[in-house]
């Protein structure tokens, strides 16, 4: 069938099904394919996503991007523009991975990996989930259609490509453009990263750290359910430390913990004028705290001919208040 000056010439459905099926899941090998790439993006860590648009034969390359430890897939999703909706069945949509070269402007041949083929369904949009674990919780619904296969991170380059399977595009055609949206797809799932300030001369304490009531190893990543969540660390060798901290989903949380010498420390609130020492020497009146060795302890506190002891055990870990206050009271005499 000739087709005539400014009309598309559509393949029939029924024919271009047997190429659906043929291609369908990809081949083993690699094959060579041509392709004009319209815009080439990592997969963005906003869960928005990125819009580009491109044209009725061109494609987007998408590369796996740094930190996207809790990606379980990700979604495209394709607006058509008007005037391929008045032509239904005129255009089929291609999924590539490991394409190589990367994916740019200046290429037009490739090679890679054929997942699948199929037409572009006549509706303004549409929407696809590729998932890139196999652990993931992607289900097909009425709003989205889930390939049934895995794109690993070591599968990309990725390219979803555009076909034209009709000849002779009208002016309204090549001016068209597709909209292409790429969006992450989180699993519900966060992460926690600790470092750890050691104290001069006490970088090699031990300690253990719970989350959640639960002993975890410090180290590394630990993935955690989105929400609230509880963290204590206990040590012989530093102070405990206890604190609370929220986890999002798709985000990894970086918490610095500064980690303090259990020597006991005094802290000291008296008027400048007072004279105070500890164990028969005077202490720095500029400074308002003090490290103590363990142990029992004697205070003296004089202003003027007024002065006062006492006595108190330090422990380790522990922290220590001297308060000397000067109390002036008029009462009525009855």
């Amino acid at each position: 069938m000739k087709s005539q000056r400014g009309q598309l010439f559509v393949m029939p459905i029924s024919f271009f099904f047997l190429i659906v099926m043929a291609t369908f899941g990809g081949v083993a090998g690699a094959e060579d394919f041509r392709s004009l790439i319209g815009a080439t993006i990592p997969l963005p860590q906003d869960p928005q996503g990125v819009q580009v648009s491109i044209a009725y034969n061109e494609a987007v390359g998408i590369t796996w991007a740094k930190d996207l430890d809790f990606v379980q897939g990700f979604e495209i999703e394709v607006k058509s523009p008007a005037a391929i909706l008045a032509m239904p069945g005129s255009i089929a949509w291609e999924m590539w991975k490991k394409v190589d070269p990367l994916p740019d402007k200046n290429h037009y041949g490739y090679s890679g990996s054929r997942i699948l083929t199929q037409v572009l369904p006549g509706r303004a949009g549409v929407v696809y989930q590729i998932p890139t674990r196999g652990d993931n919780t992607l289900k097909d619904g009425p709003f989205a259609t889930v390939l049934p296969t895995v794109v690993d991170p070591a599968s990309f380059p990725f390219v979803f490509r555009l076909i034209p399977i009709s000849k002779g595009a009208t002016p309204d055609v090549e001016r068209a453009k597709f909209s292409i949206r790429i969006r992450p797809l989180f699993a519900d799932e966060g992460g926690l990263r600790i470092a750890f300030k050691y104290p001069a001369g006490l970088e090699k304490g031990d300690f253990t750290v719970q989350v959640d009531g639960t002993t975890i190893d410090p180290s590394g990543l630990l993935v955690l359910k989105p929400g609230s969540h509880a963290l204590h660390l206990a040590s012989s060798a530093y102070r405990e430390e206890s604190r609370s901290f929220a986890i999002e989903q798709g985000r990894i949380l970086d918490l610095s913990i500064e980690l303090e010498d259990t020597t006991p420390i005094l802290f000291v609130e008296a008027p400048d004028s007072a004279l105070i020492s500890l164990d028969g020497a005077r202490l720095d009146r500029a400074k308002s705290s003090f490290t103590v060795e363990p142990g029992e302890h004697t205070v003296l506190c004089r202003i003027g001919d007024y002065s006062m002891t006492r006595k108190f055990t330090a422990y380790r870990g522990k922290s220590y208040r001297l308060v000397l206050s000067i109390d002036l009271a008029v009462q009525e005499v009855q």
